[in-house]
């Protein structure tokens, strides 16, 4: 009786090949997921402010707010012409010490008002030109840009209204901002969103009511002003959500978050789920190519 002998199976160089060329893709795709995460907040720290200007009186009429460097003078880092009650774009500008100065639009003239600013990283800034006054005539707020409740709206009053010394300023039941002098901003309150009614008055005084609309999550400044026709308030939103960037070419960030890289999260999710599974796949391929 013949013994038989299994013929040995002709080796296949491909499956080496296979399992080498899949190592290489689930490599390929860990590293593109890995570019495409997004940074962690401590990885993108706020290195520059933002600031907008405000002219917040009448008595300054054809004017414009500009910013120029204290180390470089000639260097203008900001320029706005702007109505009474009327507030700049956000803009992004590098820490340090600059001059803040009203002058006449369109000429460059020496400012008739002026004050020095420090400028902090990772803070925003409204300055405004108060009065025409070469002291105290430009005020600076610091504006806190920090998220509300997602059913809430964070408010504040900025009282640009002569002639009254100081005036009270209530949004009933949730806020109100008392003995509030002109050219000043009260602190953010939060209040709930939708068709409200701020009145306004000097204390003592019967109030006048005005119409404010405010939405959801956002963050807000209402610019109270007065002329020949009564009161008027304005409202301008300083951020409008955790992802939302500010009138102007600045990111808002409600409190410096991180950008995130192209792709997201879930694109993210589906590279590294890819590259799993092509690593799972090489191994296979390599015991099977034994």
């Amino acid at each position: 009786m013949t013994a038989r002998h299994r013929a040995r199976p002709a080796a296949r160089p491909w499956r080496p090949l296979a399992a080498a060329g899949s190592g290489v893709l689930a490599l390929l795709f860990l590293a593109a997921g890995l570019l495409l995460a997004p940074l962690p907040a401590e990885a993108t720290p706020a290195s520059t402010a933002m600031l907008r200007l405000a002219q917040l009186t009448p008595d300054l009429d054809g004017v414009e707010l500009v910013m120029s460097s204290v180390a470089d003078p000639g260097d203008s880092a900001m320029v706005a012409a702007l109505g009474y009650g009327e507030l700049s774009p956000y803009q992004s500008v590098e820490p340090g010490d600059y001059v803040i100065g009203v002058r006449t639009a369109g000429s460059a003239d020496p400012p008739m008002v002026s004050r020095t600013l420090a400028v902090e990283s990772g803070t925003a800034y409204t300055v405004g030109a108060i009065s025409a006054r070469s002291e105290g005539g430009l005020a600076v707020f610091v504006d806190d840009l920090a998220a509300p409740d997602p059913d809430r709206t964070r408010v504040r009053v900025i009282n640009a209204a002569p002639p009254a010394p100081e005036m009270d300023f209530r949004v009933a039941p949730d806020a109100q901002w008392l003995g509030l002098v002109r050219g000043a901003a009260g602190a953010y309150q939060a209040v709930a969103p939708g068709d409200l009614r701020l009145a306004v008055g000097p204390p003592g005084e019967p109030p006048v009511e005005l119409p404010v609309t405010v939405a959801a999550n956002q963050v807000a400044s209402v610019v109270v002003t007065s002329d020949e026709q009564g009161l008027r308030a304005r409202v301008v939103t300083d951020a409008g959500g955790p992802a939302v960037v500010p009138p102007g070419p600045v990111h808002a960030g409600l409190g410096g978050a991180a950008a995130e890289r192209p792709g997201g999260p879930a694109g993210s999710a589906a590279l590294f789920l890819l590259a799993a599974g092509a690593a799972a796949l090489s191994v296979r391929l390599a015991r099977y190519a034994r």
